[in-house]
Parts: C-alpha cells; sequence; structure tokens
C-alpha cells in the first residue's frame, strides 16, 4: 500500500515538474519569437464602386445599334486600367437576345463616356442593361492623374446634306501638358435640346506632341432624327499603358474587385 501511495506522489511531482517546465518554456518562446507581422489593410474598405450616371441604346438603321454609358469614378486615388463591364440585350417581349462585354480604362476622379459600337443583331432590339462586373484598381501619383491636361476646343457640328454623308464635328484638342502621348482617345456625342443624346461617335489622335493642338472629325454617314443643340467632346489617354510613357508613375497598390 505504502509502495503505491509513493508511486502516485512521484508521478503527481513528475506531472507538476513538466507542466511549470512547459509553463516556462511556452512564456519564454513568447517572449523571444518575433511578433506576428500586421495584416495590411484591405484598400477596397474605403473604395466606392464605379457608378454609371446613365446609359443609352441608340437604333442607327435596321438592326444596327450604338451603345452609349456614362461613367463615374469618385475615388480620388485610385483609377483602373481594366473595368470590365456586360451589356445585355433585350427585345420588346422582355427576353434576353444577346450580352457583350467588354472594358474601358478610367482615371482618378472622372467622369467619361462609354460607347461600344456597332453593334448588329439579328432582329430588333428594344432596350439594354448595362453592368460593371470588375475593376482592376491601381492607385496612381498625383502627378499621374494631374500631369496630363487635355483640352477640347471649338468643337461645332454642321449638318452635311449630300450623299454618302449626313452631318460631322469637327474640333481640336490641345494637349497642354509636358508628355508626348502616343494615342488620344475623342468620344462625341450629339444632344438635342431635351439633353438626349441624337448620335455618337468616336475617332482617335496618333503621336500627339506635348503643348500642341490637333484637329479631330467624326462623320455621321446614316440620318438620325432630331435637331442638334449641344455637342459633346470628351479627349482622354491612357495612363496605366507604357506605349504612353507613362507608366513610372503608376503606383504600387494594385488589386481587383468584383461586383
Amino acid at each position: 500500500m505504502e509502495e503505491g501511495q509513493r508511486k502516485r506522489k512521484q508521478m503527481l511531482a513528475a506531472v507538476i515538474f513538466f507542466l511549470i517546465v512547459g509553463g516556462l518554456g511556452f512564456l519564454i518562446y513568447r517572449g523571444v519569437r518575433s511578433p506576428s507581422p500586421t495584416p495590411t489593410p484591405n484598400p477596397t474598405i474605403n473604395l466606392a464602386p464605379i457608378q454609371v450616371v446613365d446609359h443609352w441604346l441608340s437604333n442607327v438603321e435596321s438592326n444596327d445599334y450604338d451603345f452609349l454609358a456614362k461613367i463615374t469614378n469618385s475615388n480620388t486615388d485610385y483609377g483602373s486600367p481594366d473595368v470590365e463591364y456586360e451589356i445585355s440585350f433585350f427585345n420588346a417581349s422582355g427576353a434576353k437576345i444577346s450580352q457583350k462585354v467588354g472594358s474601358f480604362y478610367i482615371l482618378p476622379g472622372q467622369t467619361k463616356y462609354v460607347i461600344d459600337s456597332p453593334l448588329k443583331f439579328q432582329e430588333r432590339i428594344d432596350h439594354a442593361d448595362f453592368a460593371i462586373k470588375s475593376a482592376d484598381w491601381q492607385k496612381l501619383s498625383s502627378l499621374a492623374i494631374t500631369g496630363v491636361n487635355l483640352v477640347v476646343k471649338n468643337s461645332s457640328y454642321t449638318q452635311i446634306l449630300q450623299p454618302g454623308a449626313f452631318g460631322k464635328v469637327g474640333g481640336e484638342v490641345l494637349n497642354n501638358s509636358d508628355f508626348d502621348l502616343n494615342k488620344v482617345d475623342v468620344s462625341v456625342v450629339l444632344f438635342d435640346s431635351g439633353n438626349n443624346p441624337l448620335a455618337i461617335g468616336q475617332t482617335e489622335i496618333n503621336t500627339f506632341l506635348a503643348k500642341t493642338s490637333r484637329g479631330f472629325e467624326v462623320t455621321w454617314y446614316v440620318p438620325f432624327v432630331g435637331n442638334v443643340t449641344s455637342v459633346d467632346a470628351e479627349a482622354n489617354t491612357d495612363v496605366f499603358e507604357n506605349s504612353n510613357f507613362l507608366r513610372q508613375y503608376g503606383g504600387q497598390e494594385r488589386f481587383k474587385q468584383m461586383y
């Protein structure tokens, strides 16, 4: 009986010993090990999604259409070289006829037009829905945001009324920056007195030197209905593209946001 009690006391002492040694070892390990790295804050938390201000589907002729959307990015530091969108097309009965995916770039704090044209179908389209699917965000420095200044000047509409052409918009763009640009995109929208789009078009200017002006022209070959009362023309360049010589101003923070 005494032998059994002695063994139990020895086992209890051993257990207490190992608990003390283990606890001390754990405290020493906690004291000398490197602290866990602080998780990197997710910049998507405070970013506003890209907003669709409005969108329009225009019937050019027969089953030929143009699509126009007005988009805004309210984030002042982040833009995207690749915003993916999807357009769904429906007939008068509400059945989806087709859908199309595309992409565009947008700068921080920018509001711009997105044009998808021409769009051809086998039947008449009644309306279209437009949705942003994802944005590949990239943080830009203030120099990249404000360093390129493109100013549209003297844009005006002229009705041609001759065989093969109906009307045109002419104007010029001033590259009021210190950067030579490889390509500048020009979008033109014609509005009536009710601020409804009548016609849309786009063109581009290549090899655009700093501190110079270049002319542009967009021509409509198919008649459209309505009286043009205003012209809205905008010029943009993709500062995320290496070919535009501005890639060095892109920040290191980059991530994709799904919608």
